[in-house]
């Protein structure tokens, strides 16, 4: 089933350059908790708690060639994906390339990438799907010539996909919640919070702010004053975060989307209201700094890092006829000021000084 090495432009795209999870390195004796669901991808499934273990290095008869398709990688989190895609390949010893198709607006971008991968010789290909349906044909044409599709973001609709790895959005919310009504449990002063979901359109945005709501809906001493939607750059949240403000002077903590939660830290700062809380959905390095110095309360994590090596296993198991988990959740987890200090931090995040490459050849 081997093919052909890659060797994409893609438009010029491709960016050339070359749970409880153990070290993240360029080994193989890593190991994630998560939920395998039986069968996959069936909502009737029973999820059922499990360990993760990649297949070894020893076991990989191949050099397959992986695509990884991403909306864009532009922020720490993708930034975070691509070092754990590109660090199992290096495990592994197989080729991998990754692209950005230039944002969550960019669909046909995503197609185009994904139906050249496969007529250039890509053995699997994972991806965070910009949208839910439009790329079911893409998807389905490729497991007709024999391409497996790994998703391990922006959930879709396909009955095609042969893995998928990723957590449930509305866990990040939900979590985000629960550390709220743990700090002011049922009794206490009441608090106000405002949500800046990011991207109304995306599932994964829309999952994260109806799991902070859902959980707080009939507490009766915390109100989610207001849902902001809005790009997901920090450039975008500031005037959202400032206009909040001045809407809502009297709140008590901002919570919602990294970028926004890093914005909060700046206007918080310049504005010298830094008793406001802040409350992140993931996890980025500004915003595990900003637990470390104080100016952020907590942040949920999905392990991006981890999870993004998964999918690649996943692949690679399909690809060698391997036993494999095609159906995995992740997970979430919750890091605050006190767990930050001992937290692996290679479960969520690139190391630091770590300098990007979309290439392992």
């Amino acid at each position: 089933m081997k093919k052909n090495a890659l060797s994409l432009l893609l438009g010029g795209l491709l960016m050339t350059a070359v749970g409880a999870v153990s070290a993240a390195d360029a080994t193989d004796n890593w190991e994630l908790n998560v939920k395998e669901r039986t069968p996959p991808f069936s909502e009737k499934g029973e999820w059922k708690d499990a360990v993760y273990k990649p297949l070894p290095k020893s076991d990989v008869s191949e050099k397959w060639n992986i695509c990884v398709l991403f909306p864009h990688t532009k922020d720490p989190y993708y930034m975070a994906m691509t070092y754990g895609a590109v660090t199992e390949a290096k495990a592994k010893g197989i080729a991998l390339n990754v692209f950005a198709a230039g944002g969550y607006t960019e669909l046909p971008t995503q197609i185009s990438q994904l139906e050249d991968c496969v007529s250039r010789g890509a053995d699997g290909i994972a991806m965070v799907a910009i949208s839910a349906t439009g790329l079911n044909r893409a998807i389905a044409r490729a497991a007709d010539q024999g391409v497996p599709t790994a998703i391990t973001g922006g959930d879709v609709t396909s009955d095609r996909v042969a893995a998928r790895a990723q957590g449930n959005w509305f866990d990040a919310g939900r979590m985000v919640g629960e550390y709220l009504m743990k700090k002011h449990p049922k009794g206490s002063d009441s608090v106000k919070v405002v949500w800046l979901g990011g991207p109304e359109a995306p599932r994964w945005s829309k999952d994260s702010a109806d799991g902070f709501v859902a959980t707080l809906k009939d507490v009766d001493n915390i109100e989610v004053v207001k849902v902001i939607w809005g790009e997901p750059s920090k450039a975008a949240q500031i005037p959202l975060i400032e206009d909040a403000l001045l809407a809502y002077p009297d709140v008590d903590y901002i919570g919602g989307i990294a970028p926004a939660i890093e914005a909060g830290i700046q206007v918080l700062k310049e504005k010298g209201k830094t008793e406001i809380g802040l409350l992140s959905s993931y996890t980025t390095p500004v915003v595990e700094a900003g637990l470390r110095d104080g100016s952020v309360e907590a942040t949920a994590t999905d392990y991006t890092a981890a999870q993004a090596r998964v999918a690649i296993d996943q692949l690679v198991r399909l690809l060698e006829e391997k036993p494999v988990a095609q159906d995995v959740d992740t997970g979430f987890g919750i890091i605050d000021q006190e767990s930050v200090k001992t937290h692996n931090r290679a479960l969520s995040l690139a190391p630091e000084g770590w300098e990007p490459y979309f290439e392992v050849k």
